[in-house]
């Protein structure tokens, strides 16, 4: 679904310019109003897990960390909004938007104990879909107030995805865990657009998503236990946060 959704924002960036856009006159342009679009785009970011636990049952080894995983993908959707062009050229808008995403990291692990028991697994993180509400604000210059470069910021949520998966050599305790669940947040970013006629507009920006945090201890009883692989009386947390890239298309009512 998400490759369909991707190519189709792809196909439509591509076709969509050639399909609405007139000719661009001399005059200016005014901002004001609703629109609708597509974007496309790639993003990456850091799956962070904040951990602690003891290596042993009893609890009488304490361990506290935190490991990193690289991710990336690409993305793509649509979005909606409205503008007000007020006086001295400035504009502010509020949009919204929701992308369907393939931005995912993976890290495998190998371990061997005492005994030559050896285990081996795998953890991914993958956001599965990403939107945000959010206020714009720019100023329109050049070619009639066609360009305008804004800032935006403001909520964020997406859906995302954890499995963890492990299994060893000669025994029957393979275990692992997989859960997708929403988390919220925040983003702030930058971008610019223009005008190619009163209608169509074309827009690129840059956004920084921070979806907060999930505690994923309850998933699995708060113990991972194989030969080589222990964690007792476990506090394990998940955050997201992306840096996004996107193109897109704007037709203004």
């Amino acid at each position: 679904m998400f490759r369909t959704l991707t190519l189709a924002s792809a196909a439509a960036l591509a076709l969509a310019a050639p399909a609405f856009a007139q000719p661009a006159d001399s005059g200016a342009v005014t901002w004001t109003g609703p629109y609708i679009g597509v974007n496309a785009g790639y993003g990456g970011g850091d799956f962070t897990y904040p951990f602690s636990g003891t290596t042993d049952a009893a609890g009488t080894n304490p361990v506290a960390g935190r490991a990193h995983q690289a991710s990336s993908g690409a993305l793509g959707g649509g979005q909606i909004g409205y503008n007000f062009q007020g006086p001295g050229n400035w504009v502010v808008g509020l949009e919204t938007d929701i992308d369907a995403t393939d931005i995912r990291g993976r890290t495998d692990f190998y371990s061997v104990d005492g005994a030559g028991t050896a285990t081996s697994g795998g953890a991914e993180s993958k956001v599965n879909y990403l939107g945000t509400v959010r206020g714009r604000i720019g100023t329109t210059m050049f070619d009639g107030g066609r360009f305008m470069p804004y800032v935006t910021g403001g909520f964020a949520y997406g859906g995302v995805r954890n499995s963890v998966g492990f299994g060893c050599s000669g025994c029957s305790d393979n275990g692992g865990f997989s859960e997708t669940h929403t988390q919220t947040g925040w983003t702030v970013g930058a971008g610019a657009e223009y005008a190619l006629d009163r209608h169509l507009s074309f827009k690129v920006e840059y956004l920084y998503v921070d979806l907060g945090s999930q505690d994923l201890s309850s998933t699995f009883g708060g113990t991972i236990n194989a030969p080589g692989v222990g964690l007792y009386n476990a506090d394990i947390r998940e955050k997201t946060d992306a840096n996004l890239i996107r193109a897109g298309l704007n037709y203004r009512f």
